[in-house]
């Protein structure tokens, strides 16, 4: 029985604990995920029935069709777009959308899911994983190694200790202050431009400190080592609705650099064309919206997915 998104808020605190142990622990853990895919029947993605069409399939490569499998490399803890629920199991509505792409495609949807989000990019760009499905910001350097087929807009974030006495509205407020981010990720680019944003005015830049996993960076906050956390403002806030890990910490008021973000692609695997077209129907036949709505994301959805769009456009 697949959870509601309801009570996977229940669990979210578990995940991100959890994550925040194997840290301590110096510990790490692979575990891998597949769904079926391409049945007859169709297969049913968070109760959306998803029917295969032959059309796009055929845009599928021969590599790849005769395989019968879109592989995947998935992030564990980043909720609601992609994480593991209180079974072990891969949740969100990134690998829901990708298990409807690949039903659309006639495939069987297969990820291997890790915590190393610096080693995510590297893996598609020499082909290992044909995909990794949300929280990919499109970013200059990135496309020059990887495609990227926007399916969601994204604003970045904020959080940081309550009562720590942070008020942070502007990129500039930002000055002075110790500010995470995940390592290999887009935010680390946009820390660089606030420091030069500071440095032109004159003032102190923020020191910046990368962490292999959110947990690592939210237990940083929660215990002084650093004053802010920088990610997507979404996962931010489905983070804090229900505590857990992420209780006594808030969110500040910063919405910095909407960004398309979506699914980076392996340019060997020839799947962008495919992977693309199967998106967009989604979008037009309305599954897109009943998906991402699955997982109480109302905002930032886009009327057309397009591959490999102007960064910041």
């Amino acid at each position: 029985m697949k959870l509601t998104p309801t009570a996977n808020r229940r669990f979210i605190a578990v995940a991100a604990s959890a994550a925040i142990a194997v840290v301590v622990a110096g510990c790490s853990a692979t575990t891998s995920d597949s769904d079926a895919g391409g049945s007859d029947s169709g297969v049913e993605v968070a109760g959306v029935m998803i029917q295969k069409d032959s059309e796009l399939a055929a845009l599928v490569p021969e590599e790849v069709s005769a395989s019968g499998k879109l592989t995947a490399i998935q992030y564990d803890n980043a909720p609601a777009d992609t994480f593991l629920d209180e079974n072990d199991k891969l949740a969100g509505w990134g690998p829901d959308l990708a298990r409807a792409t690949a039903a659309v495609l006639g495939l069987e949807y297969t990820a291997e899911v890790s915590g190393a989000f610096d080693t995510f990019i590297p893996g598609i760009e020499n082909g290992r994983y044909n995909t990794s499905w949300a929280s990919i910001i499109v970013t200059e350097e990135r496309l020059k190694v990887v495609d990227i087929v926007a399916v969601h807009e994204s604003t970045t974030g904020v959080i940081t200790k309550e009562g720590a006495g942070h008020s942070i509205a502007t990129p500039e407020d930002l000055c002075g202050l110790r500010v995470g981010a995940l390592a290999g990720s887009a935010f680390l680019i946009q820390l660089d431009e606030i420091i030069a944003s500071c440095d032109e005015a004159g003032a102190e830049a923020p020191t910046v400190d990368s962490f292999p996993q959110q947990g690592a960076a939210l237990l940083a906050v929660s215990s002084d080592r650093i004053d802010a956390f920088m990610t997507a403002k979404g996962q931010l806030s489905w983070l804090l609705r229900d505590g857990g890990s992420a209780e006594g910490l808030e969110i500040q008021a910063l919405d910095y650099q909407p960004n398309l973000e979506g699914v980076a692609v392996s340019k060997k695997s020839g799947m962008t064309e495919a992977i693309t077209a199967a998106v967009n129907k989604l979008i037009a036949d309305g599954s897109y919206a009943k998906i991402l709505g699955f997982w109480d994301i109302d905002f930032g959805l886009v009327d057309e997915a397009i591959a490999n769009p102007t960064p910041g456009s």
